[in-house]
Protein backbone atom coordinates (compact mmCIF):
# COMPACT_ATOMS: atom_id res chain seq x y z
CA UNK A 1 0.00 0.00 0.00
CA UNK A 2 3.00 2.36 0.32
CA UNK A 3 3.23 2.87 -3.45
CA UNK A 4 -0.54 3.17 -3.71
CA UNK A 5 -0.67 5.89 -1.05
CA UNK A 6 2.01 7.85 -2.89
CA UNK A 7 -0.06 7.72 -6.06
CA UNK A 8 -3.56 8.53 -4.83
CA UNK A 9 -3.49 9.80 -1.23
CA UNK A 10 -3.99 13.38 -2.37
CA UNK A 11 -7.00 12.57 -4.59
CA UNK A 12 -10.68 12.80 -3.72
CA UNK A 13 -12.88 11.02 -6.26
CA UNK A 14 -16.66 10.62 -6.19
CA UNK A 15 -18.81 8.17 -8.08
CA UNK A 16 -22.39 9.43 -8.14
CA UNK A 17 -25.09 6.99 -9.25
CA UNK A 18 -28.78 7.83 -9.55
CA UNK A 19 -31.12 5.41 -7.78
CA UNK A 20 -33.31 3.25 -10.08
CA UNK A 21 -33.24 6.23 -12.42
CA UNK A 22 -35.91 5.48 -15.04
CA UNK A 23 -38.32 4.06 -12.46
CA UNK A 24 -37.66 6.97 -10.11
CA UNK A 25 -38.49 9.50 -12.84
CA UNK A 26 -41.78 7.69 -13.47
CA UNK A 27 -42.64 7.72 -9.75
CA UNK A 28 -41.71 11.38 -9.43
CA UNK A 29 -43.98 12.27 -12.35
CA UNK A 30 -46.85 10.09 -11.05
CA UNK A 31 -46.86 10.12 -7.23
CA UNK A 32 -49.65 7.47 -7.20
CA UNK A 33 -46.89 4.96 -8.07
CA UNK A 34 -45.00 5.63 -4.85
CA UNK A 35 -44.58 2.48 -2.79
CA UNK A 36 -45.58 0.21 -5.67
CA UNK A 37 -43.30 -2.15 -7.62
CA UNK A 38 -42.61 -0.41 -10.93
CA UNK A 39 -40.97 -1.91 -14.03
CA UNK A 40 -39.93 0.23 -17.00
CA UNK A 41 -39.47 -1.56 -20.31
CA UNK A 42 -41.12 -3.52 -23.08
CA UNK A 43 -44.23 -5.56 -22.37
CA UNK A 44 -44.22 -7.70 -25.53
CA UNK A 45 -43.02 -11.30 -25.63
CA UNK A 46 -39.40 -10.17 -25.99
CA UNK A 47 -39.74 -7.20 -23.66
CA UNK A 48 -36.80 -6.41 -21.39
CA UNK A 49 -36.71 -4.58 -18.06
CA UNK A 50 -34.89 -1.28 -18.46
CA UNK A 51 -35.31 -0.31 -14.79
CA UNK A 52 -36.92 -1.71 -11.66
CA UNK A 53 -37.96 0.29 -8.61
CA UNK A 54 -36.60 -0.84 -5.28
CA UNK A 55 -40.03 -2.19 -4.38
CA UNK A 56 -39.82 -4.44 -7.46
CA UNK A 57 -36.24 -5.46 -6.67
CA UNK A 58 -37.42 -7.04 -3.42
CA UNK A 59 -39.09 -9.69 -5.59
CA UNK A 60 -35.92 -10.37 -7.60
CA UNK A 61 -36.62 -8.03 -10.52
CA UNK A 62 -33.71 -6.19 -12.09
CA UNK A 63 -32.63 -4.37 -15.25
CA UNK A 64 -31.76 -6.38 -18.39
CA UNK A 65 -34.10 -9.14 -17.20
CA UNK A 66 -36.74 -10.51 -19.60
CA UNK A 67 -40.02 -8.84 -18.67
CA UNK A 68 -41.82 -12.20 -18.68
CA UNK A 69 -39.55 -13.47 -15.91
CA UNK A 70 -39.88 -10.24 -13.91
CA UNK A 71 -43.67 -10.49 -14.06
CA UNK A 72 -43.56 -14.09 -12.89
CA UNK A 73 -41.61 -12.91 -9.87
CA UNK A 74 -43.79 -9.88 -9.29
CA UNK A 75 -47.13 -10.30 -11.12
CA UNK A 76 -48.66 -7.21 -9.49
CA UNK A 77 -45.90 -4.88 -10.77
CA UNK A 78 -46.86 -1.74 -12.68
CA UNK A 79 -45.26 -1.94 -16.13
CA UNK A 80 -44.56 1.29 -17.98
CA UNK A 81 -43.02 1.93 -21.42
CA UNK A 82 -39.82 3.93 -21.47
CA UNK A 83 -40.03 7.73 -21.86
CA UNK A 84 -36.48 8.54 -22.88
CA UNK A 85 -37.08 12.22 -23.48
CA UNK A 86 -38.13 12.53 -19.83
CA UNK A 87 -35.05 10.63 -18.68
CA UNK A 88 -32.74 12.72 -20.85
CA UNK A 89 -34.25 15.92 -19.46
CA UNK A 90 -33.75 14.69 -15.91
CA UNK A 91 -30.20 13.60 -16.74
CA UNK A 92 -29.37 17.06 -18.07
CA UNK A 93 -30.46 18.54 -14.71
CA UNK A 94 -28.34 16.04 -12.81
CA UNK A 95 -25.23 16.79 -14.85
CA UNK A 96 -25.80 20.52 -14.42
CA UNK A 97 -25.53 19.90 -10.67
CA UNK A 98 -22.32 17.90 -11.14
CA UNK A 99 -20.82 20.72 -13.17
CA UNK A 100 -21.56 23.18 -10.36
CA UNK A 101 -19.49 21.15 -7.90
CA UNK A 102 -16.53 20.04 -10.02
CA UNK A 103 -14.89 21.13 -13.28
CA UNK A 104 -13.83 17.51 -13.88
CA UNK A 105 -16.86 15.31 -14.53
CA UNK A 106 -16.65 12.00 -16.40
CA UNK A 107 -20.08 10.77 -17.42
CA UNK A 108 -20.35 6.99 -17.64
CA UNK A 109 -23.98 6.84 -18.71
CA UNK A 110 -27.19 8.82 -18.54
CA UNK A 111 -27.39 8.39 -14.75
CA UNK A 112 -23.86 8.06 -13.30
CA UNK A 113 -20.57 9.93 -13.32
CA UNK A 114 -17.17 10.26 -11.70
CA UNK A 115 -16.31 13.64 -10.19
CA UNK A 116 -12.78 14.70 -9.24
CA UNK A 117 -13.31 16.65 -6.02
CA UNK A 118 -9.61 17.08 -5.23
CA UNK A 119 -8.89 20.49 -3.72
CA UNK A 120 -12.50 21.46 -3.03
CA UNK A 121 -12.27 21.10 0.77
CA UNK A 122 -11.80 24.81 1.45
CA UNK A 123 -14.89 25.66 -0.57
CA UNK A 124 -17.17 22.69 0.13
CA UNK A 125 -15.89 21.19 3.37
CA UNK A 126 -14.85 17.59 3.93
CA UNK A 127 -15.57 14.98 1.25
CA UNK A 128 -18.60 13.74 3.19
CA UNK A 129 -19.92 17.28 3.54
CA UNK A 130 -19.43 17.89 -0.18
CA UNK A 131 -21.20 14.63 -1.02
CA UNK A 132 -24.17 15.58 1.16
CA UNK A 133 -24.38 18.92 -0.62
CA UNK A 134 -24.37 17.19 -4.03
CA UNK A 135 -27.11 14.79 -2.94
CA UNK A 136 -29.23 17.65 -1.63
CA UNK A 137 -28.70 19.69 -4.80
CA UNK A 138 -29.68 16.73 -7.03
CA UNK A 139 -32.83 16.15 -4.98
CA UNK A 140 -33.82 19.82 -5.10
CA UNK A 141 -32.96 20.41 -8.77
CA UNK A 142 -34.71 17.30 -10.08
CA UNK A 143 -37.83 17.48 -7.96
CA UNK A 144 -37.02 14.69 -5.55
CA UNK A 145 -34.75 12.21 -7.39
CA UNK A 146 -32.10 10.63 -5.18
CA UNK A 147 -28.55 9.49 -5.81
CA UNK A 148 -25.93 7.45 -3.99
CA UNK A 149 -22.31 8.57 -3.66
CA UNK A 150 -19.10 6.60 -3.24
CA UNK A 151 -15.95 8.41 -2.07
CA UNK A 152 -12.39 7.15 -2.44
CA UNK A 153 -8.95 8.14 -3.63
CA UNK A 154 -9.17 5.11 -5.96
CA UNK A 155 -11.45 5.31 -8.98
CA UNK A 156 -12.90 1.81 -9.09
CA UNK A 157 -13.37 1.79 -5.32
CA UNK A 158 -15.51 4.92 -5.52
CA UNK A 159 -17.76 3.09 -7.98
CA UNK A 160 -18.06 0.02 -5.76
CA UNK A 161 -18.73 2.23 -2.73
CA UNK A 162 -21.62 4.05 -4.39
CA UNK A 163 -23.52 0.77 -4.54
CA UNK A 164 -22.97 -0.20 -0.90
CA UNK A 165 -25.86 1.71 0.72
CA UNK A 166 -28.42 2.21 -2.02
CA UNK A 167 -30.80 3.89 -2.32
CA UNK A 168 -29.95 7.45 -1.22
CA UNK A 169 -26.69 6.33 0.38
CA UNK A 170 -23.20 7.62 1.06
CA UNK A 171 -20.12 5.43 1.54
CA UNK A 172 -16.55 6.65 2.05
CA UNK A 173 -13.44 4.48 1.71
CA UNK A 174 -10.77 6.30 3.67
CA UNK A 175 -7.17 6.40 2.45
CA UNK A 176 -5.40 3.46 4.07
CA UNK A 177 -8.62 1.50 4.41
CA UNK A 178 -8.84 0.29 0.79
CA UNK A 179 -7.78 -3.30 1.42
CA UNK A 180 -9.96 -3.71 4.51
CA UNK A 181 -12.90 -2.55 2.39
CA UNK A 182 -12.05 -4.86 -0.52
CA UNK A 183 -11.12 -8.13 1.15
CA UNK A 184 -14.58 -9.38 2.18
CA UNK A 185 -16.23 -8.52 -1.15
CA UNK A 186 -17.17 -11.20 -3.69
CA UNK A 187 -14.81 -11.46 -6.65
CA UNK A 188 -17.61 -10.39 -9.00
CA UNK A 189 -17.32 -6.88 -7.54
CA UNK A 190 -14.04 -6.27 -9.39
CA UNK A 191 -14.18 -4.60 -12.77
CA UNK A 192 -13.38 -7.16 -15.43
CA UNK A 193 -14.62 -10.18 -13.48
CA UNK A 194 -17.60 -11.46 -15.45
CA UNK A 195 -19.42 -14.77 -15.05
CA UNK A 196 -16.81 -16.82 -16.93
CA UNK A 197 -13.85 -15.33 -15.07
CA UNK A 198 -15.67 -15.73 -11.76
CA UNK A 199 -16.42 -19.37 -12.58
CA UNK A 200 -12.76 -20.08 -13.29
CA UNK A 201 -11.65 -18.35 -10.09
CA UNK A 202 -14.23 -20.17 -7.98
CA UNK A 203 -13.01 -23.45 -9.44
CA UNK A 204 -9.69 -22.64 -7.75
CA UNK A 205 -11.44 -21.88 -4.46
CA UNK A 206 -11.23 -18.10 -4.88
CA UNK A 207 -14.51 -16.52 -3.79
CA UNK A 208 -13.54 -13.14 -2.31
CA UNK A 209 -11.23 -10.31 -3.33
CA UNK A 210 -9.18 -11.18 -0.25
CA UNK A 211 -8.60 -14.65 -1.69
CA UNK A 212 -7.51 -13.06 -4.97
CA UNK A 213 -5.16 -10.63 -3.23
CA UNK A 214 -2.86 -13.35 -1.89
CA UNK A 215 -2.29 -14.97 -5.29
CA UNK A 216 1.02 -14.18 -7.03
CA UNK A 217 0.72 -11.89 -10.04
CA UNK A 218 2.45 -14.53 -12.18
CA UNK A 219 -0.26 -17.07 -11.35
CA UNK A 220 -3.05 -14.75 -12.46
CA UNK A 221 -1.19 -13.82 -15.63
CA UNK A 222 -0.71 -17.51 -16.38
CA UNK A 223 -4.45 -18.09 -16.01
CA UNK A 224 -5.76 -14.95 -17.71
CA UNK A 225 -2.91 -13.37 -19.65
CA UNK A 226 -2.59 -9.58 -19.50
CA UNK A 227 -5.95 -9.20 -17.77
CA UNK A 228 -4.56 -11.29 -14.90
CA UNK A 229 -2.13 -8.50 -14.10
CA UNK A 230 -5.02 -6.06 -14.10
CA UNK A 231 -6.94 -8.24 -11.63
CA UNK A 232 -3.85 -8.44 -9.41
CA UNK A 233 -3.61 -4.64 -9.24
CA UNK A 234 -7.30 -4.15 -8.53
CA UNK A 235 -7.24 -6.76 -5.76
CA UNK A 236 -4.51 -4.67 -4.12
CA UNK A 237 -6.52 -1.46 -4.45
CA UNK A 238 -4.37 -0.13 -7.28
CA UNK A 239 -6.09 2.03 -9.91
CA UNK A 240 -4.05 4.89 -11.31
CA UNK A 241 -6.65 6.11 -13.78
CA UNK A 242 -7.68 9.74 -13.62
CA UNK A 243 -11.17 11.15 -13.99
CA UNK A 244 -11.35 12.13 -17.66
CA UNK A 245 -13.74 15.03 -18.20
CA UNK A 246 -16.53 14.51 -20.71
CA UNK A 247 -16.67 17.21 -23.34
CA UNK A 248 -20.20 17.25 -24.67
CA UNK A 249 -22.07 14.07 -25.55
CA UNK A 250 -20.02 10.90 -25.86
CA UNK A 251 -22.55 9.02 -27.95
CA UNK A 252 -25.96 9.25 -29.55
CA UNK A 253 -27.54 5.88 -30.22
CA UNK A 254 -30.78 4.08 -31.01
CA UNK A 255 -31.49 0.44 -30.20
CA UNK A 256 -34.56 -1.76 -30.68
CA UNK A 257 -35.34 -5.03 -28.93
CA UNK A 258 -37.77 -6.98 -31.11
CA UNK A 259 -40.81 -9.07 -30.20
CA UNK A 260 -39.97 -11.43 -33.08
CA UNK A 261 -36.42 -12.27 -34.18
CA UNK A 262 -35.14 -10.43 -37.24
CA UNK A 263 -33.74 -12.91 -39.76
CA UNK A 264 -31.76 -12.25 -42.94
CA UNK A 265 -29.51 -9.45 -44.13
CA UNK A 266 -32.23 -7.52 -45.96
CA UNK A 267 -34.47 -7.37 -42.88
CA UNK A 268 -31.58 -6.32 -40.64
CA UNK A 269 -30.55 -3.59 -43.08
CA UNK A 270 -34.10 -2.16 -42.96
CA UNK A 271 -33.86 -1.95 -39.19
CA UNK A 272 -30.45 -0.30 -39.37
CA UNK A 273 -31.70 2.30 -41.85
CA UNK A 274 -34.51 3.24 -39.47
CA UNK A 275 -32.06 3.49 -36.58
CA UNK A 276 -29.49 5.47 -38.55
CA UNK A 277 -32.26 7.92 -39.48
CA UNK A 278 -33.21 8.41 -35.84
CA UNK A 279 -29.58 8.91 -34.82
CA UNK A 280 -29.09 11.43 -37.63
CA UNK A 281 -32.13 13.39 -36.44
CA UNK A 282 -30.63 13.57 -32.93
CA UNK A 283 -27.25 14.68 -34.30
CA UNK A 284 -28.96 17.49 -36.19
CA UNK A 285 -30.97 18.49 -33.12
CA UNK A 286 -27.75 18.68 -31.06
CA UNK A 287 -25.85 20.51 -33.84
CA UNK A 288 -23.05 17.93 -33.79
CA UNK A 289 -21.49 15.55 -36.29
CA UNK A 290 -19.94 12.14 -35.65
CA UNK A 291 -16.54 10.79 -36.58
CA UNK A 292 -17.24 7.25 -35.43
CA UNK A 293 -20.12 4.81 -36.07
CA UNK A 294 -21.01 1.72 -34.01
CA UNK A 295 -23.10 -1.38 -34.73
CA UNK A 296 -24.61 -3.43 -31.91
CA UNK A 297 -26.41 -6.69 -32.61
CA UNK A 298 -27.67 -9.45 -30.29
CA UNK A 299 -28.92 -12.85 -31.41
CA UNK A 300 -31.62 -15.07 -29.95
CA UNK A 301 -29.03 -16.80 -27.79
CA UNK A 302 -28.15 -13.44 -26.17
CA UNK A 303 -24.75 -13.33 -27.88
CA UNK A 304 -23.96 -9.65 -28.35
CA UNK A 305 -21.50 -8.35 -30.94
CA UNK A 306 -20.30 -4.79 -31.45
CA UNK A 307 -18.32 -3.25 -34.30
CA UNK A 308 -17.16 0.30 -34.92
CA UNK A 309 -15.34 2.30 -37.55
CA UNK A 310 -13.91 5.78 -37.97
CA UNK A 311 -15.28 7.88 -40.82
CA UNK A 312 -13.07 9.82 -43.19
CA UNK A 313 -15.37 12.83 -42.78
CA UNK A 314 -17.51 13.62 -39.73
CA UNK A 315 -21.21 13.53 -40.61
CA UNK A 316 -24.78 13.89 -39.40
CA UNK A 317 -26.27 12.36 -42.56
CA UNK A 318 -28.43 9.26 -42.18
CA UNK A 319 -27.24 7.69 -45.43
CA UNK A 320 -23.59 8.06 -44.47
CA UNK A 321 -24.25 6.49 -41.08
CA UNK A 322 -26.29 3.73 -42.70
CA UNK A 323 -23.64 2.81 -45.29
CA UNK A 324 -20.96 2.76 -42.58
CA UNK A 325 -22.98 0.50 -40.29
CA UNK A 326 -23.83 -1.82 -43.20
CA UNK A 327 -20.11 -2.15 -43.83
CA UNK A 328 -19.75 -3.22 -40.20
CA UNK A 329 -22.61 -5.68 -40.65
CA UNK A 330 -20.59 -7.41 -43.37
CA UNK A 331 -18.25 -8.60 -40.62
CA UNK A 332 -21.02 -10.38 -38.69
CA UNK A 333 -21.91 -14.00 -39.45
CA UNK A 334 -25.67 -13.87 -40.11
CA UNK A 335 -26.33 -17.38 -41.43
CA UNK A 336 -28.68 -19.48 -39.34
CA UNK A 337 -29.12 -16.78 -36.71
CA UNK A 338 -32.11 -14.72 -35.62
CA UNK A 339 -31.53 -11.38 -33.93
CA UNK A 340 -33.49 -9.91 -31.03
CA UNK A 341 -31.69 -6.53 -30.92
CA UNK A 342 -29.99 -4.16 -33.32
CA UNK A 343 -28.55 -0.74 -32.65
CA UNK A 344 -26.73 2.12 -34.33
CA UNK A 345 -24.51 4.56 -32.44
CA UNK A 346 -22.57 7.68 -33.36
CA UNK A 347 -19.64 8.89 -31.26
CA UNK A 348 -16.53 11.10 -31.28
CA UNK A 349 -18.90 14.03 -31.63
CA UNK A 350 -17.85 17.57 -32.53
CA UNK A 351 -19.89 20.74 -33.10
CA UNK A 352 -21.10 20.96 -36.68
CA UNK A 353 -19.75 24.52 -37.00
CA UNK A 354 -16.24 23.39 -36.04
CA UNK A 355 -16.31 20.41 -38.41
CA UNK A 356 -17.64 22.59 -41.24
CA UNK A 357 -14.86 25.11 -40.78
CA UNK A 358 -12.22 22.36 -40.74
CA UNK A 359 -13.62 20.86 -43.95
CA UNK A 360 -13.73 24.23 -45.66
CA UNK A 361 -10.07 24.85 -44.83
CA UNK A 362 -9.14 21.41 -46.16
CA UNK A 363 -10.86 21.88 -49.53
CA UNK A 364 -9.18 23.74 -52.33
CA UNK A 365 -12.47 25.04 -53.71
CA UNK A 366 -15.92 25.72 -52.24
CA UNK A 367 -18.24 22.73 -51.86
CA UNK A 368 -21.86 22.37 -50.80
CA UNK A 369 -22.32 22.48 -47.02
CA UNK A 370 -22.44 18.87 -45.71
CA UNK A 371 -25.66 17.89 -43.97
CA UNK A 372 -27.86 20.58 -45.54
CA UNK A 373 -30.38 18.05 -46.91
CA UNK A 374 -30.26 16.07 -43.69
CA UNK A 375 -31.02 19.25 -41.76
CA UNK A 376 -34.15 19.84 -43.84
CA UNK A 377 -35.36 16.24 -43.46
CA UNK A 378 -34.72 16.25 -39.72
CA UNK A 379 -36.46 19.59 -39.27
CA UNK A 380 -39.56 18.28 -41.06
CA UNK A 381 -39.67 15.19 -38.85
CA UNK A 382 -39.13 17.29 -35.75
CA UNK A 383 -42.14 19.41 -36.62
CA UNK A 384 -44.53 16.84 -38.11
CA UNK A 385 -43.46 13.63 -36.37
CA UNK A 386 -41.03 10.82 -37.16
CA UNK A 387 -43.23 9.42 -39.95
CA UNK A 388 -42.71 12.53 -42.09
CA UNK A 389 -40.27 11.93 -44.97
CA UNK A 390 -39.21 8.66 -43.33
CA UNK A 391 -37.14 6.49 -45.72
CA UNK A 392 -39.56 4.24 -47.60
CA UNK A 393 -36.96 1.49 -47.95
CA UNK A 394 -36.84 1.20 -44.14
CA UNK A 395 -40.26 -0.45 -44.29
CA UNK A 396 -43.55 0.58 -42.73
CA UNK A 397 -43.18 -1.83 -39.85
CA UNK A 398 -40.26 0.09 -38.33
CA UNK A 399 -42.13 3.29 -37.57
CA UNK A 400 -42.01 4.72 -34.06
CA UNK A 401 -43.24 2.37 -31.36
CA UNK A 402 -43.30 -0.69 -33.59
CA UNK A 403 -40.38 -2.56 -32.08
CA UNK A 404 -42.73 -4.72 -30.06
CA UNK A 405 -40.14 -4.88 -27.30
CA UNK A 406 -38.09 -1.94 -26.13
CA UNK A 407 -37.09 1.05 -28.23
CA UNK A 408 -34.28 3.16 -26.80
CA UNK A 409 -32.87 6.42 -28.16
CA UNK A 410 -30.09 7.80 -25.99
CA UNK A 411 -27.78 10.78 -25.73
CA UNK A 412 -25.08 9.37 -23.44
CA UNK A 413 -22.72 11.53 -21.44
Amino acid sequence: MIGQAAVVADRTLFHVDMDAFFASVEIRDDPSLRGKPVLVGGVARRGVVAAASYEARKFGCHSAQPMAIALRMCPHAVVLPGRYEAYTTASDLVFEVFDRFSPTVEGLSIDEAFLDMTGTERLLGSPREAAEKIRAAVRETTGGLTCSVGISAVKFLAKIASGRNKPDGLTEVAVGGELAFLRPLAIEELWGVGPKTAERLRAHGITTIGDLEVLPRATLEHWFGQSGGHLHELSHGLDRREVVPSRGRKQISHEDTYAVDVVGEAAIRRKLLSQATRVADRLVAKAVVARCVQLKIRDSGFRTETRQCTLTTATDEAQALYHAVCGLLDGVELGGRGFRLTGVGASDLVPRAVAGAQLELALSEPRPVPGRLQGVLSAVRSRYGHHALFPAEAGAEVRAGSAGGLSDTRDED
